[in-house]
């Protein structure tokens, strides 16, 4: 007999932003279902090992914050699993933003998810949906015993790469007007690091060129970061990186295995060539590579960079984003940055959480609808959990009450701590 389940909101993908849907979905008094593949929430935070939150804070001097809500709850989480889990640092670019462990961080969402009482699915690939009158009805979902059914009234894609949407038929949007996407990253850890010592991004160029001049193969990036956390001699190090053309399985073999061979590269390099990393040890791959853009869904409304350089305001704003448009073009060298003015946010509408051609269906994260520009500034993870928490809310308020009324929507939000 094959298994079915009913919920009012079902959300796909654990990340940052799904994280944030189901809670503040489940908060609203939804009953909430999560999926994830992977065999714990975090995304690109865990499973990529990406040990920065950037966007909880506006950028430069004079730091406001501009995320609250669901990502608060997980930050106050992990300070209370372990005060040293989490360090506010200021980057090597001037921004505020925060540092902090990847194993605490699945165990704060895991916490944080079970207190709100969102039931939550691990192992589980959503293969396909059903669809009825221009509304998804249900998920096509499997695990290790086989396939089963999740029907629901509204979902949220927080897969990061629009896979409901794309599931579903609906007009997605793969980079900008090149068809180009932003370059992925597979970061990995180095323990046994003295910290103490210039782990600059200038200092790593210094010594990739070194490497480099020596012969050692499979460098791309010569400049790029190393995140520390105080009081740790671990250090996440983002530097290995290609340009993504699909998603199709020989593409993303490829590009692990590529990113694989810049690590072991860099590992050689860093040990050598950087005053600090001499007695180093790799210790974590990945373990997964981190993408920073692949598709986007097509929205009501479209978040432009005028909105963004403006810092735009609006009423139907269900999130706020802080940060400036990052873009990483070149697997070879590091982003070019749009500035804003400092301590300034914008309003992120409703529409852009909203796919265009299916009623009932949210997008968060970094697929939500917005320019080429615009996306750079909303795709990191602080700005993914207040769009994931509005997209949650929304959600549940139209699954409860049958429309999505933004007044119920914003009043909900706040409630829930929401910045908006």
């Amino acid at each position: 007999m094959k298994r079915e389940y009913q919920f009012d909101v079902a959300v796909a993908g654990a990340g940052t932003a799904g994280t944030a849907a189901a809670v503040g979905a489940a908060l609203a008094g939804a009953k909430t279902v999560l999926i994830e593949r992977s065999p714990y929430p975090g995304g690109e935070a865990t499973h990529s090992g990406v040990a920065a939150f950037c966007g909880f804070y506006t950028c430069g001097g004079d730091p406001v914050k501009a995320v609250a809500g669901v990502g608060e709850m997980i930050l106050k989480e992990m300070e209370e699993l372990d005060p040293s889990s989490i360090n506010y640092i200021v980057s090597a670019t001037g921004n505020k933003n925060i540092n902090f462990h990847p194993e605490y961080l699945k165990c704060a969402m895991d916490n944080v998810l079970e207190k709100a009482g969102v039931t939550c699915l691990l192992h589980t690939r959503v293969t396909g949906v059903k669809m009825q009158n221009g509304q998804m009805t249900a998920l096509e979902c499997t695990d290790d015993e086989g396939t089963f059914s999740i029907q629901a009234k509204t979902f949220v894609d927080a897969t990061g790469d629009a896979a409901l949407a794309h599931l579903a038929g609906a007009e997605t949007i793969w980079g900008g007007e090149d068809g180009t996407v932003q370059a992925a990253t597979l970061p990995f850890r180095l323990s046994g690091v003295d910290t103490s010592c210039d782990l600059s991004p200038a200092a790593v160029e210094k010594a990739v060129i070194k490497a480099k001049e020596e012969g050692i193969p499979n460098l791309s990036k010569e400049k790029g970061f190393i995140l520390k956390r105080e009081g740790s001699d671990q250090v996440a190090v983002l530097l290995p990186s290609v340009m993504p053309k699909s998603l199709d399985c020989r593409e993303m073999t490829a590009m692990e295995q590529e990113t694989r061979k810049q690590v072991l590269s860099y590992v050689k390099a860093l040990k050598k060539y950087l005053p600090g990393m001499e007695n180093s040890e790799l210790s974590v791959i990945g373990p997964s590579i981190g993408f920073r853009e692949t598709r986007r869904i097509k929205g009501r409304k479209v978040l432009t960079a005028d909105d963004v350089l403006s810092r735009k305001k609006c009423e139907d704003g269900v999130a706020r984003g802080g940060w400036k448009p990052e873009i990483h073009k070149s697997a070879d060298k590091m982003a070019t940055y749009i500035d804003v003015k400092e301590g300034s946010w914008f309003d992120i509408p409703l529409g852009a959480l909203q796919c265009e051609s299916v009623e009932n269906l949210y997008g968060a994260g970094r697929i939500i609808s917005a320019d080429e520009a615009a996306f750079a500034a909303v795709r990191v993870m602080g700005t993914c959990f207040a769009t994931g928490h509005g997209a949650g809310v929304a959600a549940a308020v139209q699954a409860l009450q049958g429309e999505a009324d933004i007044r119920k929507i914003r009043e909900e939000l706040v409630k829930q701590g929401a910045l908006i």
